[in-house]
């Protein structure tokens, strides 16, 4: 387990959209497929995929399973497969299992505990020199 303290973003600066976002609210469980190119809140229990530019796990959320974002805030409980250009741990937010990501930020309280952490490696552009054609 990792422990990483302090960032200073606050997270009313984070969420985009809150008002319009998608939102699963309520004590029920979810289990599926979900999808979209917004933003989504999850305040219950999420168990399946789930795919959105950005993900908030608000303190009562909990996700298991596979998630594919933009941006992804952790204030809840997130497991499973997560695959997020940027992650923001909260101070109440635990992260476990396989992360990919391109940079992450963990507020003091936060905590990550994870299989396996990978770093996604900036895509380069090729460049290809084109010479002019020698006559022989």
């Amino acid at each position: 387990m990792i422990k990483i303290s302090r960032i200073s973003s606050p997270l009313k600066d984070k969420v985009k959209n809150l008002e319009t976002c998608s939102q699963l609210d309520g004590d029920g469980v979810f289990e599926g497929k979900y999808k979209t190119s917004g933003s989504i809140l999850i305040r219950n229990k999420f168990m399946g995929e789930l795919s959105a530019d950005q993900i908030i796990v608000d303190e009562r959320g909990v996700v298991e399973g596979t998630l594919k974002s933009t941006e992804l805030i952790v204030s809840g409980n997130v497991s499973g497969k997560i695959n997020s250009e940027s992650i923001v741990i909260m101070e109440n937010g635990v992260l476990s299992g396989d992360i990919l990501y391109k940079q992450i930020a963990v507020f003091e309280g936060g905590i990550i505990n994870v299989a396996g952490m990978k770093q996604m490696q900036n895509k380069q552009d090729k460049i290809v020199e084109i010479l002019p054609k020698v006559n022989e």
